[in-house]
């Protein structure tokens, strides 16, 4: 027999992942301390090697062509392909909302604290690339068919995931704001999901395939950036230290929300056809 499906896991998602959202900025864009950590994270960053400086810009400079444009083609394509014409309309409505939510954010309803931890007060969570990036692999992920899911989480995630990184390299973004925004496409991206319960879509005829190996990378990723994390903390006062570590855990952080998402947005979604 059919177990009955219910909006409940995509609501809780949406709920947990909003107040994570909340928390985040609460800390690292509320509070000196939290302000410090990214801030070491961002600083570090900058001292990459020239070649990867130069290759991420040219890469960055590109996500909103690729992201919107590319994105947004192989979502229509293979939804008109699939005849999956719901799922292409939820796909494109999460993007949207997705990214007038981050610019709104932004610009207009969240602050950065003057806590005296840096000089650069303009407030830049959550990261609009980030959102682009995340929002275009969610759109693709969303229309394909059950079968090829897994395969679009985990190249949309690594994608997002690098660019997420890029943006730190650069310079754009302290990695606060790229967690942030994938959370945000995350959370849209679960009211999509009970959207298309609300339309009656059918379950797979066959299981998903599970991304427990994504798990392993959130799991060990998460650990280096709790390891950075009590280093910066308890270093807090000593300005300018431990920038490389601090890096790395900023890193480390991304990778590890991109793959614990795209690994449970897999699994949530496997139940949606």
């Amino acid at each position: 027999m059919t177990r009955r499906r219910t909006a409940t896991p995509f609501a809780l998602a949406a709920l947990g992942l909003a107040i994570a959202f909340i928390a985040t900025y609460l800390f690292f864009v509320g509070t000196y301390v939290g302000q410090i950590v990214d801030e070491r994270a961002f600083v570090g960053a900058s001292s990459q090697h020239d070649a990867i400086y130069r290759l991420t810009g040219m890469i960055l400079g590109t996500v909103p062509l690729v992201a919107i444009g590319g994105g947004i083609l192989l979502t229509v394509i293979i939804g008109v392909v699939t005849r999956r014409f719901t799922h292409l309309v939820v796909a494109l409505a999460v993007g949207v909302v997705a990214v007038a939510a981050a610019e709104l954010a932004k610009h207009v309803f969240l602050v950065r604290a003057e806590t005296g931890a840096t000089d650069l007060l303009g407030n830049s969570f959550p990261s609009g690339h980030a959102t682009v990036a995340a929002a275009a692999g969610f759109a693709v992920f969303l229309v394909s068919t059950p079968r090829w899911r897994p395969l679009a989480a985990l190249i949309g995630g690594a994608v997002a995931v690098a660019t997420g990184i890029g943006l730190v390299i650069q310079q754009w973004h302290r990695p606060s704001d790229v967690v942030a925004a994938f959370m945000l496409v995350a959370a849209c991206g679960c009211l999509g999901g009970i959207a298309l319960l609300l339309r009656r879509v059918p379950e797979p005829a066959q299981p998903v395939r599970s991304l427990g190996a994504l798990w392993w990378v959130a799991g060990v990723s998460a650990a280096v950036s709790a390891i950075a994390f009590v280093v910066i903390f308890i270093t807090v006062e000593n300005h300018g230290s431990h920038l490389q570590i601090a890096y790395a855990g900023g890193g480390s952080a991304i990778l590890a929300v991109g793959a614990a998402l795209a690994a449970g947005g897999n699994r949530l979604f496997s139940r949606i056809s």
